[in-house]
């Protein structure tokens, strides 16, 4: 199956369109005792503190004002840091320095409110995957000046960069993406691969200038990464100088290696570059999960999510990994129901990858993230 041609955010914005919708007052609840971000878990005498942040996006499992205010809540009490994924650019207003749509404005202040009260923001941009991708809201068309245009464009380089210097002013990150899961773009063809490597380490130059503290980096798909490897691994080692951080995301029902090997792999591949690892989204199934038409099988268990999860925090710990992002919390059947009809059948993918099942109910690998949750964060020198 070939995972490079959709994304769970796609789904995601399919479905944002009546979600934002419901008004921001009914976001912003009201800070609890359940607000301090875990500490209230964390006795004198609790376990080693962690050497890494845990995050999840807001993800939200249904369209629903209650859905959304669940999510928020989740977040605030099982997680010190908030992911905010967003692919696609109003290119005609970075281009002018104009002001963005409304809707899209409207959309990143919900996005902010979901941020837990103490928690750091990891901020992911994306220009396209192969071709200059817009912005999903308050749309306008692409201008003139950059129809046809590859990312190595003058006028593409100084749109993209306006639009994350916008992004940062914005959101204020402690992390900052300026591409997410690039080797999927070395997929869609070498020269577009040539082209957007040429534009990050343009971005990542004159961002790097303005903000020498922010992380700022690309993120690689593992799985992909892994099935490919040759001339992709070679071209994403080769961006390495210009990422701060050795970022992926890994969906391990993707591929036939266990996580263990594919770890492995990746650790033995990025290693001599010295520099710290995120993981910036993944999930493992929890439910097995047959696909309609394509037969394809997602094999997931209760069991098997919990021991993935054991596993790819222990790594993130004794590697001291800078942070780990769960995408999605809590299993989506609701969502899926409303969208199934006019969505493809790779977005029921992700659908039990829930640390909370569709009724609610916690599964063991809840009780993992918990474990890691519980301990202090605390390493000398890192944010």
């Amino acid at each position: 199956m070939n995972t490079s041609k959709f994304s769970i955010r796609r789904l995601l914005r399919r479905a944002s369109f009546i979600a934002m919708a419901i008004p921001m007052s009914i976001l912003l609840v009201n800070a609890t005792a359940s607000s301090t971000l875990g500490a209230q878990d964390n006795p004198a005498g609790a376990a080693k503190a962690r050497s890494f942040r845990m995050g999840f996006t807001a993800f939200p499992h249904d369209i629903t004002a209650e859905a959304l205010k669940q999510t928020r809540e989740f977040v605030r009490t099982n997680a010190d840091l908030i992911a905010h994924h967003i692919e696609g650019v109003p290119w005609a207003e970075a281009l002018r320095d104009e002001s963005f749509p409304k809707e899209l404005m409207s959309e990143r202040e919900t996005k902010r409110s979901m941020t837990p009260p103490g928690a750091k923001v990891y901020v992911a941009v994306s220009p396209g995957r192969g071709d200059l991708k817009l912005a999903e809201k308050g749309t306008t068309p692409l201008p003139p000046e950059l129809r046809g245009k590859s990312y190595d464009d003058p006028l593409v380089k100084k749109a993209y960069l306006n639009y994350c210097r916008r992004t940062i002013e914005f959101f204020k990150p402690d992390y900052l993406a300026i591409g997410i899961e690039v080797n999927e773009i070395f997929s869609a063809g070498k020269e577009k691969w040539r082209a957007y490597a040429d534009l990050h380490r343009h971005v990542y130059t004159e961002l790097k200038k303005e903000h020498p503290n922010l992380p700022i980096f690309a993120s690689y798909t593992l799985h992909n990464l892994i099935k490919a490897r040759g001339e992709m691994l070679k071209v994403c080692q080769e961006l390495m100088p210009f990422n701060d951080l050795v970022a992926i995301s890994f969906y391990p029902f993707f591929i036939t290696e266990t996580p263990d090997a594919a770890f492995k792999w990746f650790l033995e591949s990025f290693d001599s570059f010295g520099k710290p690892y995120a993981m910036v989204e993944t999930n493992e199934a929890a439910e097995r999960l047959q696909f309609p038409q394509s037969k394809f099988v997602v094999n997931g268990t209760p069991e098997k999510q919990a021991a993935y999860l054991s596993t790819l925090l222990s790594m993130a710990d004794e590697r001291r990994f800078r942070f780990v992002v769960l995408f999605i919390h809590q299993d989506y059947d609701a969502l899926w129901e409303t969208i199934k009809a006019n969505a493809p059948e790779l977005f029921m993918a992700w659908r039990d990858c829930g640390l909370i099942d569709e009724r609610g109910k916690s599964r063991p690998a809840y009780d993992v993230w918990r474990e890691y949750f519980n301990r202090p964060f605390g390493v000398a020198g890192k944010p």
